[in-house]
């Protein structure tokens, strides 16, 4: 670099235009040394971040080719890596199936014990040394006898995990006060100090127990925390797959001897001829097998033509995984299980295999991983099944208890591969072994979406059998649902699109033009209001009398139902019992009884008229509310209720929610147990107006976040870190999937909601569904048409050419839960339109 300042100095100083031709071709060359070399480098940065890109069985990953068909699992994986010593000598294109790690036992691996298995939680080091007189020392190293155990040669290897390494030269200080010592060969003498490591490997391991693959786990007491390493036997799969680029490793000698003569060692004196030899990985390529979500695999691709996937819907399934259909969690035995054949998961349907060995192509929404069956690559399980092992037709001699612990290494066809720490591996029923803890190996997570819904008194026999060969539609189905023949990745059985083609004719009976209504979600301003002016030392009952009077006054000219009311018996209020009650009902604070007059004022006259309130005359300190699903969200025409708690702290503390939830997950921050994870809350972190104020927020803001924020357009980035793939199409693409999932779940509400209706609110319940019932009809057969979830009503909608927008999954659920929307509707007595002369299905 220097000499090329020196010489483009020149070049710029000389005027002569004898030289310039000279001077031209100089700095020309230079710059394209410069060029050259700057091309390098950045070839040389592209091969890191090539070879630095590695995937681990288990990941989830799409092809760089079609992003957007299809996703896949790495369920292989090859590793080609080249080593470099601390000598300078290297070693090429060495499979890492051939690589050992330092210590026989890594930290985080399965250990075996008995019949217990834990998990290595920290290791120390058990250093062997040769000394210069010829003997051999091991040492344990902890903290304290690092000091003891100090390194003379220079510090090669900068890795605080490994301190020693074989060949390092060392010297033993105050070895006569050493207890973790001992002597192999020869005495120790005066001159005894410095020597050679032959070998580094584990010591002492801090292990935390995790199982006893025991059914009687107290006749075996749990082993002592911390073990030698020898007495523990590691159970571990994939560990070729782990590697990387900077890890230290070791060759077993029949490995790095054959590269002896073409890249000599150089020599140390006095080194044991048989020491181990480390190497560090400098460079690595990796070839995945992958299996696609239709069912194909393929085989070495090479990891620079995939990409990996961070975040999974909530609905995507893959081949060979455990099923389980959807229900009430009170009915798990009578529901159909098997594992999955196939995916389209751009349609949301799956091919399923049955128990009962029949195969049926179905909608991912009603679909669960089976909840006793979710096993992965990397699992560790025990096996229940304490017979005889048998593997290739002949009897294990193995270890009794080796042969009942291992990892799962894959699931195929309806068992599941494991690999036992006796060394062999089996196929086994997914009922003959019991997962102990996942693996922490998978890095994508799928969004939480349990819908069981409460079935009550719910009435079979809604549907007709797909299967029925008499099941068939009129000449307009193809018309109404023509395009769902092309638009999947794999053949969808006919028999579904004739379903669907049924529903969208014998339910609605004519053509529908018109789209839904779009009026998005008005924004409330809200005012602090403090206009009833009640004196401290007014007598509380004599207050609530008279705001009893008032707020009755606001609501008798409504011939509808009120929107503000106050009612008795709370007897089914989900707070009925909370702690709070005898503080509020007896000591009622006076502070605290004003501001509950002030927050039923403002909801007395600011409520919109898509929420309803109910306060208790008995109860000052309970509230239920009712809210309207906005138009423009997958919520629309679907009542939410919650039941809410003012605490004795009130307003220095919020309210307590509970949603009503009917064991219905809709959204990401309402949970099925009952759950409202909302800032304003405190039940999730946020800052500023997201978090409640004593002295500003509101019950009506609260009532105002939960329709608006909540219940919103696109509920699928309301979860956590989710709003950071907004734009992106990984989540544009999931959005529209929690859309779909999210009405459907709306729909089963309803039918919740209409054999189950709130105590006070069965009167809404009925004019609300009276009203809407047609309209909420209209919607669910513009879906079945194509129309997006949630589509405004008189806003013109263009088809995306080639395929329709709605996941054919989505339709085929949906035609199954329209007509016991019809039956419930109906059932009430409410004019369903056009709509209500369909019965049979």
């Amino acid at each position: 670099m220097d000499v090329f300042l020196s010489d483009f100095d020149s070049y710029s100083e000389s005027s002569s235009s004898d030289d310039q031709e000279d001077d031209e071709f100089m700095y020309s060359g230079q710059a394209t040394s410069i060029l050259s070399n700057l091309q390098e480098s950045i070839g040389k940065i592209d091969d890191l971040l090539l070879f630095e890109r590695r995937y681990v069985h288990g990941d989830i990953v799409y092809s760089c080719k079609d992003r957007d068909s299809q996703m896949g699992k790495v369920t292989n994986v090859e590793m080609v890596v080249d080593l470099e010593n601390i000598n300078e000598k290297k070693l090429k294109d060495i499979s890492s199936m051939k690589l050992a790690r330092i210590r026989s036992i890594s930290t985080g691996e399965f250990v075996i014990s008995g019949p217990w298995v834990g998990k290595a939680e920290q290791i120390t080091d058990s250093v062997t040394v040769l000394f210069d007189d010829g003997s051999k020392s091991e040492f344990t190293v902890t903290g304290l006898d690092m000091e003891k155990l100090v390194p003379v040669s220079p510090d090669l290897i900068d890795d605080s995990q490994y301190p020693y390494y074989p060949g390092q030269r060392v010297k033993a200080v105050n070895l006569t006060s050493s207890k973790s010592s001992r002597w192999f060969c020869g005495s120790k003498n005066e001159n005894q100090e410095e020597g050679t490591v032959c070998s580094v490997d584990s010591g002492l391991v801090h292990v935390n127990w995790l199982g006893c693959a025991l059914l009687d786990s107290e006749s075996v007491p749990v082993p002592p925390s911390l073990q030698k390493s020898k007495d523990l036997t590691p159970v571990s799969c994939f560990a070729h797959s782990n590697w990387q680029i900077g890890d230290w490793c070791t060759l077993p000698k029949a490995e790095h001897t054959r590269f002896k003569d073409h890249h000599p060692v150089h020599k140390q004196s006095n080194i044991c001829s048989d020491f181990q030899e480390m190497f560090v990985i400098s460079k690595m390529t990796c070839k995945v097998d992958v299996l696609w979500q239709d069912g194909s695999e393929s085989s070495g691709l090479c990891a620079s033509s995939l990409g990996p996937i961070d975040t999974l819907d909530a609905h995507d399934f893959w081949p060979h995984q455990f099923v389980m259909e959807k229900g009430s969690s009170d009915d798990q035995q009578d529901r159909k299980a098997g594992f999955v054949k196939a995916v389209d998961p751009n349609e949301k349907t799956v091919t399923v295999k049955w128990e009962s060995e029949t195969e049926e192509t179905v909608s991912a929404y009603e679909l669960i991983e089976h909840p006793d069956y979710s096993y992965n690559q990397g699992d560790l399980v025990f096996r229940l099944n304490k017979g005889q092992i048998v593997e290739d037709g002949e009897k294990c001699s193995s270890d009794l208890y080796l042969a009942h612990i291992g990892i799962v290494t894959g699931l195929k066809n309806g068992f599941v591969e494991v690999k036992w720490a006796a060394g062999f591996t089996s196929k086994v029923g997914p009922r003959e072994v019991l997962r102990v803890e996942k693996s922490e190996g998978l890095s994508a997570t799928s969004l939480v979406n349990n819908d069981s819904i409460q079935q009550d008194q719910e009435k079979p026999g809604l549907q007709r059998d797909p299967r029925d060969e008499s099941f068939s539609g009129s000449d307009d189905e193809d018309d109404c649902l023509k395009k769902l023949y092309g638009s999947t990745t794999f053949n969808v059985p006919r028999a579904a699109i004739e379903l669907l083609s049924n529903v969208a004719n014998s339910l609605f009976g004519f053509p529908f033009y018109a789209s839904l209504s779009d009026s998005a979600a008005s924004d409330h301003v809200l005012e602090d209001r403090s206009k009833l002016g009640f004196d401290e030392e007014d007598d509380p009952v004599f207050v609530e009398t008279s705001l009893e009077a008032k707020f009755n006054n606001v609501n008798e000219s409504k011939a509808e139902t009120k929107q503000f009311d106050m009612v008795n018996d709370c007897s089914d209020h989900h707070f009925v019992d909370s702690p709070g009650k005898s503080s509020i009902s007896s000591q009622v604070k006076k502070s605290w009884l004003k501001k509950v007059q002030q927050e039923w004022s403002i909801l007395a006259n600011d409520l919109p008229e898509t929420i309803y309130v109910r306060v208790f005359e008995e109860r000052m300190d309970l509230i239920r509310a009712g809210v309207v699903g906005a138009p423009g969200t997958p919520y629309h025409d679907c009542l939410f209720f919650f039941d809410i708690f003012l605490p004795p702290e009130y307003p220095l503390e919020p309210p307590v929610v509970h949603y009503d939830s009917g064991g219905l997950r809709v959204n990401p921050n309402l949970y099925e147990s009952g759950k409202v994870c909302l800032s304003l809350l405190k039940t999730w972190t946020g800052t500023g107006t997201e978090t409640w104020n004593p002295n500003g927020s509101t019950i009506l803001q609260v009532l105002l976040s939960l329709q608006a924020l909540v219940l919103n357009q696109n509920p699928y980035f309301n979860e956590a870190g989710y709003d950071q793939q907004v734009g992106s199409p990984e989540g544009e693409k999931n959005s529209s999937s929690y859309n779909e999932n999210a009405f459907l779940m709306s729909c089963k509400s309803m039918l919740y909601i209409l054999r189950k209706p709130p105590k006070h609110f069965e009167a809404l319940v009925e004019e609300h569904f009276r009203k809407h019932c047609a309209h909420i009809l209209m919607s669910c057969k513009a879906y079945l048409e194509g129309v997006p979830v949630g589509c405004a009503f008189e806003s013109p909608y263009l088809e995306a050419e080639g395929r329709t927008v709605n996941s054919t999954g989505f339709k085929i659920m949906l035609s199954k839960l329209v007509p016991k929307l019809v039956e419930a509707f109906t059932t009430k007595g409410f004019d369903c339109g056009e709509f209500s002369e369909t019965r049979s299905w």
